[in-house]
Formats: structure tokens, sequence, C-alpha cells
């Protein structure tokens, strides 16, 4: 039955490990893509550094003086008899030193006191080394200035070893010296940082030098051994801290990514530009219609148009007298001119008569000779002209329209003249302020070419349009209304 249970477990335990592997292979499948948005990049990065790279100090950066105190005892050859207990000793350890890199260092370190040999005899000595110093945890855990909470260094080194006393204790003649022969130095320091100029420190340290060291012993080898366990406090001098080495990936692609935003954003600039050019000229054309009209004063604040910054009179104002008087005259084509015949409608427009019949015939005779009656047989007579002219202006330098919207006045004036069969007298002009006389003769000619075509497009018999031409004129303020091609109509 315990075999049964102990095989039923250990099949559960392996179904569970392979869901759990399925399970992690699952997720290691995973690709997490992080997106960035725009404010990421539009703000100042944050420097982030490469890992376990730094630039090397300076010659005069991260010197350090070690202080530390503790036991030592010593293991010789022949190692006599007591055990380490026995042997123990106190230690003064001082060390000057100095790390290149975060990870690789090197220190000059005093050891002295005393130590107990084979025959637990006390003896004093001076050990003077020098190491080579490596932190296995160098970038792990660092502050902004590249130095790490915790240190773990392994270190080895070589140095002299001197025994004041051996003189007294060698009783071996002709043998060699032991009291300052060559010596290893080894161990293992860990430190803690409080500040980043003050660490903890602890070091398990060891020796290894020639066996008459102690004054007990043949001198050809190495034999005879210290351990030293000690702890105090480090100080860092100079400059602390080592220059890390930034990553340049996040600035690159901000880089790459503020170069298109800006080409974006001058594209955008660009189209903003040019609607804003057109926006100002349409702006000009409807404020030309609104003073052509008479609304300038109306709408000019829906313009933007101040009264201090624009002269108003830039084109004259159109009353459409002259197409008012046409639409009342054209219903009275076939009136002979005679006071005597004078429609009704037209006696009552002029305030002559009454409304009733009854005062016609001393209404009409009071018409006979005024200057009323003579213009009536001018126009009969050809020497005037139904109403005022309709004026048509151009751009500057061309024969085009100041705006479209003056071919509804075209449209209307080909009406009439096709339905009462009327004369059309057109007379193109150009300022004389612009051009010279060439080019205004040309120019006023064109004009008044591109009217007639306009009234023959729209139906107007072409025998029935008489044009010239005034060449450059100065007859009309502003400049820019000289720019015109004057229509007339006549019986």
């Amino acid at each position: 039955m315990t075999g049964k249970i102990l095989f039923l477990s250990a099949l559960c335990l392996s179904a569970m490990t392979v869901k759990a592997s399925d399970a992690d292979t699952a997720s290691d499948s995973i690709v997490k893509q992080v997106s960035v948005t725009s404010e990421y990049y539009l703000q100042t990065l944050k420097p982030t550094y490469l890992t376990n790279v730094s630039e090397a100090a300076n010659w005069g950066n991260n010197w350090f003086i070690e202080v530390k105190g503790g036991a030592s005892a010593f293991l010789g050859s022949p190692i006599g008899c007591g055990d380490v207990f026995d042997r123990l000793s106190p230690a003064l350890q001082v060390g000057l030193g100095k790390w290149f890199t975060p990870a690789v260092g090197g220190r000059v370190a005093y050891q002295g006191m005393s130590f107990k040999n084979g025959e637990f005899k006390s003896m004093n000595y001076h050990f003077v080394h020098a190491d080579f110093l490596y932190n296995l945890t160098s970038g792990i855990n660092c502050n902004d200035l590249g130095l790490s909470r915790w240190d773990v260094i392994p270190y080895v080194g070589v140095g002299m070893i001197y025994n004041p006393d051996w003189y007294s204790t060698c009783a071996y003649p002709g043998g060699a010296s032991g009291s300052h022969p060559f010596a290893f130095s080894y161990g293992l320091e860990c430190r803690y940082r409080l500040t980043n100029r003050m660490q903890v420190v602890g070091e398990l340290s060891g020796m290894t030098t020639a066996k008459n060291f102690d004054g007990i012993g043949a001198s050809s080898k190495f034999g005879d051994n210290m351990l030293t366990l000690s702890a105090g406090l480090s100080f860092t001098l100079g400059k602390v801290g080592y220059r890390r080495i930034i990553d340049a990936n996040p600035y690159i692609e901000q880089n790459d990514w503020l170069l298109l935003y800006a080409d974006r954003l001058a594209a955008r600039n660009n189209r903003l530009s040019h609607q804003h050019k057109e926006d100002e000229r349409m702006k000009a054309e409807y404020r030309k219609i609104l003073e052509i009209e008479g609304l300038l004063d109306l709408y000019k604040d829906r313009i933007g148009d101040n009264g201090d910054e624009k002269e108003h009179a830039l084109y004259p104002r159109n009353d459409y007298s002259g197409l008012n008087s046409l639409r009342a005259r054209l219903g009275n084509k076939g009136w002979d001119g005679n006071p005597e015949t004078m429609p009704k409608a037209m006696k009552k427009r002029l305030s002559t008569v009454a409304d009733d019949d009854t005062n016609n015939s001393k209404d009409l005779t009071s018409l006979a000779g005024s200057p009323y009656d003579g213009y009536l047989s001018a126009m009969m007579n050809e020497t005037e002209y139904i109403g005022a002219p309709i004026y048509f202006f151009f751009r500057l330098g061309t024969e085009e329209l100041t705006e479209v919207s003056q071919l509804l006045n075209i449209d209307e004036i080909a009406r009439v003249a096709k339905k009462h069969h009327l004369k059309v007298k057109i007379s193109g002009a150009a300022d004389s302020a612009t051009g010279n006389e060439r080019i205004n003769n040309s120019l006023s000619q064109k004009r008044a070419e591109y009217i007639k075509t306009l009234m023959v497009q729209r139906g107007i018999e072409e025998s029935l349009i008489n044009t010239s031409y005034e060449g450059g004129i100065d007859d009309y303020s502003p400049v820019q209304a000289n720019r015109q091609t004057c229509v007339s109509l006549s019986f």
C-alpha cells in the first residue's frame, strides 16, 4: 500500500512539473510590446546608463584609506601543539589604495603586531604587501555615482614580512635568515556603503611565507601561514564615484522621432500658410463686394476690418441707379418722347401728375419745354443713354474681372437688351497711373472686346454692339476705378 501511495505521488509530481514547464514555455513565447506615446519623446528624457560600463577614474579620484582591527592565528610548520584559538593574537591592518574602475583596484597594506610561533612564544612582525583587488558585485544596486551598496572583493598580492625577533630565536647556524622573507597575501574583503565616502569593512585574509619565518623549520619551502579576521572602516579620498556611460539609444530614437515630428509640423505649417493666404484673398474679395454694395460698415467687425487701418473708399459704391432706371423705362420703349403721350408710370415717378386721369391734360402740358423733355428727345435721337451706365472693374494689367459677381450685371443687361432690341455701347479703359500708352491702349481694347464677347455669348446681335477704347485715363478716384469698361444702353 505504501508503495502505491509513493508511486501515485511521484506521478502527480511529474504531471505538475510538465504543466509548469508548458506554462513557462507559453509565457516565454509571448512578446511584450511597449507602445511609446508622443508625450514620452516631447519631454526631457531621464538618462539611463549602460550596465557595468563606466569611464576609468582619473588619477586623483577614488583613493581610499582603511583601518581594521582583529585577531590573527599563526599556523607554522611544524605546527606544534595547540589549536587555532591557542594561537590567537591581536592584529592591526592599515591600507591605502585606489579604485581604477568600479571592478578593478589596487592597494598597499600594512599588517602587524605579534604572533605565537610553533612553540607558543610571542614574536613581533611587520607585513607590507601590495594587492590586486577585484569587486565581484560592481554594477549591482548602484547609485548615480556608480557605487554599489555591497562589495565582495577577493584579492591576491605579494610582499615582504619582517620578524624582528628572529635572530634571538634562531638556533640554526648557517641557515638562511627568516627575518624578512618573501610572502604571498590573499583573502576576501566585504564592504557595506554607509555614505558615498565611508564603508564598513570586514576581511578574512591569509599570508604564506617561508617555513623558518618563526625561527623553527627549514626556509627552502613555503609553509608558515597566518590567518587574520578583522573589521573596520574605509574612507574615500578625493573625488568619489565614476562617470557612468549614458545609453545613447533612447536619445537616438527621440531624435529620429523629433525629426519626423518637425517634418510633419513643417508640412502642416505650409498647408496652413497656403490656407491663410487663400483666406486673406477671399476676405479681400468679400470686402470689395461689401464696399461696392455699401455694406462694409455693417459687416466690418465680422471680417476684422478696422477703419483706422484700411482706407474704405477703394471702390466706387454701386447704387444700381442706371439698372433701376433702365428697368423702369423698358416698359415704355414705344413712347415717342411727346410729353402729351408720356406713360402714366413715368409721370407718377416724376411726381408731376396725380394718380387719377382727370389732371392728365394739365400735367402733360406742363412738361412741354422742360429739361426732362429734352432728355427724352435725346434718348430717342441716340445722343443720351437709358439711365446711368454700368461699370465693370478689372484686375491690374488683365482683362479679368475683380469678382465673378459682376457677371450678374452682364446677364441682366443682355436679357433686357435682347428683350427690347436695345443698342449697346461698350467703352474700355485702363488707369494711366500704371503702364505706358501702348500697354494701356491694348489693355482697354482687350477689356472692351471681353465684355463684347460676353454679350454676344448671351445672345445680343453683334450689329447692335458698338465698342470704343479710351486707353489710359485718370477720370476717377481711387486709381483702381479707372480699370474699367463702361456699358450703356440706348434706343
